[in-house]
């Protein structure tokens, strides 16, 4: 395996870990409440349940684990080299999902690294950032 994919799969697997100690504990509201917000309310040891609903929560700890780093937190990018989302069009969900899938030009493909719910929800993350 070569380094630079190691070292994505552990930045990748941290950045799990720590979304995942994010997670609200139980006594934050009630199951329904924390279901419509798009959280989990666990009980003291329990484990967080597997993320297959896209959500703008998944989305936003999706997001921190594959894309902050370039596009930066809450979509603010540091950087004139790299796509400021802030300015992505809405109606172009489309391209978004293939340049994501695909990459293009300096940004990597991200097909089968990338679950389709983490991406549909990085998609929902990133028009709740946008007001749309």
């Amino acid at each position: 395996m070569d380094l630079r994919a190691d070292a994505l799969k552990r930045r990748t697997a941290l950045a799990t870990l720590l979304a995942a100690l994010a997670l609200p504990l139980a006594g934050a509201g009630s199951a329904a409440q924390a279901q419509a917000a798009g959280t989990a309310t666990l009980s003291p040891g329990a484990e967080p349940p597997l993320a297959s609903v896209p959500s703008i929560t998944l989305g936003r700890r999706a997001y921190t684990s594959y894309c902050a780093r370039c596009h930066g937190l809450n979509l603010v990018v540091s950087s004139s080299a790299f796509f400021d989302l802030r300015t992505f069009p809405k109606g172009d969900r489309e391209r978004f999902m293939r340049s994501v899938l695909k990459g293009t030009r300096a940004m990597p493909a991200w097909e089968g690294t990338i679950k389709p719910e983490e991406l549909e929800s990085i998609w929902l993350y990133i028009g709740s950032v946008n007001g749309w």
